[in-house]
């Protein structure tokens, strides 16, 4: 069931109660780890992930089968419960790459 943003305060984004299972990936290659999204938005997630560590950028399966995965940063952490903003393809090309390593753009500019 969606709840609307004045049920929620200030809010930019519906959250949609989810509570399914879905799986936390800290690498690459690293083993899926069981996780419960609670509610989900465009923008992010709610996740109980019990006392596991989570790394501040992860993978997010949404399903068992990987075909729904989404690049997640974490935001803030209470207790099991953790919240997680969805990151773009545009911040992974560009704005999150480390100095020196970002779009070509940007290094044709910082070539001139």
């Amino acid at each position: 069931m969606a709840r609307d943003r004045k049920d929620l305060g200030a809010r930019k984004f519906v959250r949609v109660d989810l509570h399914k299972q879905g799986f936390l990936i800290p690498a690459p290659d690293a083993p899926w780890i069981q996780c419960y999204i609670l509610d989900i938005s465009d923008n992010g997630a709610c996740l109980d992930v019990g006392d596991l560590a989570v790394p501040k950028m992860f993978g997010l399966s949404l399903t068992a089968g990987g075909e729904v995965r989404r690049v997640c940063t974490l935001i803030w952490r209470r207790g099991e419960l953790v919240g997680v903003r969805f990151v773009s393809a545009k911040e992974l090309r560009g704005e999150m790459a480390p100095p020196g390593e970002g779009d070509a753009a940007s290094r044709k500019a910082s070539a001139n």
